[in-house]
C-alpha cells in the first residue's frame, strides 16, 4: 500500500528503499534534488530529461521544502555509499575491457 507523504509525493514499503518517490514512478525526491543542486539542472530541464511533469518536479521540491533534513541525510548517506563502494573497488574499471 502507498502512503501518501504529500499531494503527487507517495512511498512504499520495498520501492526505491521505502525512499519518497514521485506518485506512480520509481523516481525518488532525492534524485529529483540531486539533479538540480549537484547535476546544476533547471527545474523545466529535470522534467523533460526524467519524462514527467514540471508539476511533480515542483511536488518533490515542495516535498523537499518540508523535509530538506531527512532528504539532505539521504543523499549524504548515497554519497557516502558511492565513495564506500568506490574505495572497495565497485563501480567503472581502470582499463577498458573492450579495445
Amino acid at each position: 500500500m502507498n502512503e501518501i507523504m504529500t499531494p503527487g509525493i507517495t512511498r512504499k514499503a520495498g520501492v526505491r528503499g521505502g525512499r519518497p518517490c514521485i506518485e506512480g514512478t520509481g523516481i525518488r525526491v532525492t534524485d529529483i534534488v540531486i539533479a538540480e543542486h549537484y547535476g546544476e539542472r533547471a527545474r523545466d530541464d529535470i522534467s523533460d530529461k526524467l519524462g514527467i511533469t514540471y508539476e511533480q518536479v515542483a511536488a518533490a521540491f515542495a516535498y523537499y521544502e518540508n523535509n530538506s533534513a531527512y532528504i539532505d541525510a539521504d543523499i549524504q548517506r548515497q554519497f557516502d555509499n558511492f565513495d564506500r563502494l568506490a574505495k572497495a573497488g565497485y563501480g567503472r574499471p581502470e582499463a577498458k575491457i573492450l579495445s
